[in-house]
């Protein structure tokens, strides 16, 4: 349909924002979603902050724990447009599309078609904890527009070893860091490009140089605040904050590497169900033979850092997500949930399956075990510093054979409906 018509892609990816502007009656009305509350709490007053001293700002101390390039941003547009809250989120809508748009860009890169690579950036851009954010004052779309940036930069790198396209993946990557330090994950990404890059040393190099570059401010910002967050945030809701006197610590686990992976085995099973189910008669059961180990990592992940949901309580830091509220319903088995001992061994089997088929050396493997890597230092479990990360990486494995026919599009549209009915709920 879409043939010689390329635009009615990226207008078709508009049409959950555009309903959502609608709903909230032109953003007048902001969306009750998850950590809505730091919105109000951390980032209007730490944007209203950064505008009242510009042009001499000063970055030691302010409210919200994040880097400060999406509250500069803002304070710069408020400054121009005005403060009122339904401009601010209007800008925040703008940086969701714009990311949504960045992963539909990414997919089709990945040889997944237009069609295909639409329908997956429509479902990402439905997912609670990435739509819910578009319509309130969260720093996490902005940071996945750069960090989808940085991506796709880099794997056209791996083709053309062009010292341009690898600066302008440096340049979005200093970015995301800047506005959420916890994408330092894609120096890993960066790192691993360069290395088995098969481009010049002398280039390689020069790309090395443009990447330390652009992750210097957030060096000298680290370096200036004496840790990953600035002297005023809030450490008991932070998930990199030094931990203060008297406030609950957690001591370093695979807890957020087992959640991840639990995730990822949803998503990946919603999926990829109807497509199995399509295919039982002409699956080749000999190369499942090799799932008995991932399937042991998987549990043996829940043995050494078993999941059992830790409500929020005064002073000490605790678990949030819907996951979590799902889990808690299943009794305990063993020291975990037993939604958990389902989901984190399918995880398991599923992304040892879709990585064989994608190589270790793809770019999807790559990003997503750079990213497990750098959530075991998380101490706070919110299902948000990890959900969109988990879905993007089921997505990216996703490869144009999967969904021949309409009937193994069933798994997309089921979460897709769910997702719809996710955010219906809060918007009662």
């Amino acid at each position: 349909m879409a043939r010689g018509r390329p635009w009615l892609y990226p207008l078709l990816l508009a049409v959950p924002f555009l309903c959502g502007i609608a709903v909230l009656k032109g953003l007048t009305t902001e969306i009750d979603t998850f950590h809505g509350s730091d919105a109000r709490v951390f980032h209007l007053p730490t944007i209203l902050q950064f505008a009242h001293a510009l042009p001499g700002l000063r970055l030691h101390s302010y409210p919200a724990a994040q880097t400060p390039l999406f509250h500069l941003l803002f304070a710069v547009y408020g400054k121009a447009v005005g403060f009122e809250p339904w401009k601010l989120r209007l800008l925040n809508v703008v940086i969701s599309y714009l990311a949504v748009l960045a992963l539909y860009r990414l997919l089709a890169r990945l040889g997944l078609g237009r069609g295909l690579a639409c329908a997956l950036a429509l479902v990402f851009a439905l997912s609670p904890y990435f739509f819910g954010a578009s319509f309130t004052l969260l720093t996490d779309n902005l940071a996945i527009l750069f960090g989808l940036l940085a991506l796709e930069r880099f794997h056209r790198f791996q083709a053309d070893g062009s010292l341009a396209t690898f600066a302008l993946g440096a340049l979005s990557m200093g970015a995301a860091v800047l506005t959420r330090q916890a994408f330092l994950w894609l120096g890993l990404v960066a790192a691993y490009v360069l290395v088995r890059s098969r481009a010049p040393i002398g280039r390689r190099v020069a790309a090395a140089a443009l990447a330390g570059l652009a992750l210097a401010p957030f060096a000298a910002l680290v370096a200036y605040w004496g840790g990953l967050a600035p002297v005023g945030a809030n450490a008991s809701s932070c998930g990199l904050c030094n931990t203060p006197p008297g406030v609950g610590h957690q001591a370093l686990t695979l807890r957020p590497v087992g959640f991840t992976i639990a995730i990822f085995g949803l998503y990946a099973a919603v999926t990829y169900l109807p497509v199995v189910a399509g295919r039982l008669r002409t699956l080749r059961w000999s190369s499942l033979r090799s799932v008995g180990v991932p399937l042991a990592v998987g549990v043996v992940l829940l043995a050494v850092s078993p999941l059992v949901y830790r409500p929020i309580s005064p002073g000490h830091a605790g678990d949030a997500g819907y996951l979590w509220k799902l889990a808690d319903r299943s009794p305990v088995v063993l020291s975990s949930e037993l939604l958990f001992w389902v989901l984190v061994p399918v995880g398991a089997v599923a992304l040892f399956l879709l990585v064989r088929r994608a190589g270790l050396g793809s770019l999807p493997a790559v990003y997503f075990a750079a990213f497990l890597v750098a959530a075991v230092p998380v101490r706070i479990i919110y299902q948000k510093y990890f959900d969109p990360f988990a879905l993007l990486a089921v997505m990216m494995l996703v490869r144009p054979t999967d969904l021949r026919g309409a009937r193994d599009y069933a798994g997309l549209a089921a979460l897709g409906v769910g997702f719809v009915a996710y955010a219906i709920s809060f918007a009662g």
